[in-house]
């Protein structure tokens, strides 16, 4: 579902516009003047915004620039609201930064086929954006895994070499051992972080989930600037034994990393101090044998009316968020025939919980994700 914001001090015209765009599964926002627009803007990030030329206190094309201004919504498209045959306008406005027209009285097939293109063109903007840039940072992460790939395999082979040529009772062992254990984790670390930016399928093999997630646990810590406010971060092992699931590693750190990256932020927003904890759990599916991982903070939650649209593409409600994070983590999750779902924690916080079924059942995806409201 898109989100259209309609600027016009017309109570009949808003009315209509809302009533069109409804029936079409929009989301609709409404103002009245173009001081408010930009406001309104920043705080409901749009997909499209709907803007009369003629509004009682600044006119369409001041607020259309003033739009165009601003770094954080500069990319919304705008589409002019125009009387017919007032060319001049139509020109204004594009030369303001409209990315099209349409006149009031226009059929409604027309008014609604140009608002759906501007949507469409926001999303495929902001997908190619945020495309390149992981293309970047896979570049940039392939050339040093390459440049640390080749010392490690010098360093386990000479270790492994020596091994081989010690006694069993040799003191000399005990330097050995952790030497090749050590490269061993380096090696499968490497990997792991190469597939969190690889393209393509995921590789799914079975994975044990308690040691992933500590080693999320271990990138994160390392991650996280210490003067920015103290948050503990704990693994609660299940109290029985799991089966492993079929993931790629890397796939999975991703989303952990995204979920608790997140979590810090909305804890850090209220306090200098706080809690992620990370609860393993065997949570068969409509008969399916499956693991559950919940993703726990001690935060303020999410707001209800947030709900709903938390895993839809490029919706967020932070200044300097790209709404791609959470959408991309439930696309990953269905990708490995599991989901990822969130509601808010009787104790307070928010709880997203990843299903993943184990290693031996298989089957196809389960489908598009959607939020979920259920405490299980």
């Amino acid at each position: 579902m898109s989100d259209v914001l309609i600027v016009d001090d017309s109570p009949t015209d808003r009315a209509y516009f809302r009533t069109l765009l409804r029936r079409a599964d929009f989301r609709v926002y409404e103002v009245e003047t173009g001081g408010q627009a930009v406001a309104a803007a920043q705080a409901i990030r749009p997909h499209a915004v709907i803007l009369d030329i003629n509004l009682p206190d600044i006119d369409g094309h001041r607020v259309c620039r003033a739009l165009r201004a601003d770094p954080m919504i500069s990319g919304i498209p705008v589409l002019m609201l125009t009387v017919r045959d007032h060319e001049a306008d139509v020109l204004a406005g594009l030369e303001a930064g409209a990315d099209d027209y349409v006149p009031k009285d226009a059929a409604p097939e027309v008014i609604l086929a140009r608002v759906r293109r501007l949507c469409r063109y926001r999303q495929m903007a902001n997908t190619s954006l945020l495309n390149e840039q992981m293309a970047q940072i896979g570049r940039l992460l392939a050339g040093i895994v390459h440049e640390i790939r080749g010392p490690l395999g010098v360093i386990r082979g000479n270790a492994e070499l020596m091994r081989m040529q010690l006694k069993p009772d040799d003191p000399a062992v005990r330097f050995a051992d952790p030497i090749i254990r050590s490269v061993q984790l380096l090696q499968v670390r490497l990997e792991h972080l190469m597939a969190t930016v690889r393209g393509g399928p995921p590789v799914l093999r079975p994975l044990e989930l308690e040691p992933l997630l500590r080693e999320a646990i271990d990138y994160f810590r390392k991650g996280s600037d210490p003067n920015q406010g103290h948050v503990e971060l704990i693994v609660e092992p299940a109290k029985e034994a799991l089966p492993p699931v079929r993931a790629d590693a890397g796939r999975l750190l991703q989303v952990l990393l995204n979920l608790m990256t997140n979590a810090r932020e909305a804890i850090l927003a209220q306090s200098a101090q706080g809690t992620i904890r990370l609860r393993l759990a065997a949570q068969p599916d409509a008969k399916r044998p499956g693991v559950c991982i919940e993703v726990l903070d001690s935060g303020p939650g999410i707001p209800e009316d947030v709900l709903p649209r938390i895993f839809e593409p490029f919706f967020t409600t932070k200044d300097t968020g790209t709404g791609y994070g959470l959408y991309l983590s439930a696309e990953i999750l269905q990708e490995h025939g599991g989901r990822l779902t969130v509601r808010n924690s009787p104790e307070g916080g928010a709880c997203f919980s990843l299903w993943l079924p184990d290693s031996e059942a298989g089957g196809p995806p389960l489908g598009p994700t959607a939020p979920s409201t259920d405490p299980s």
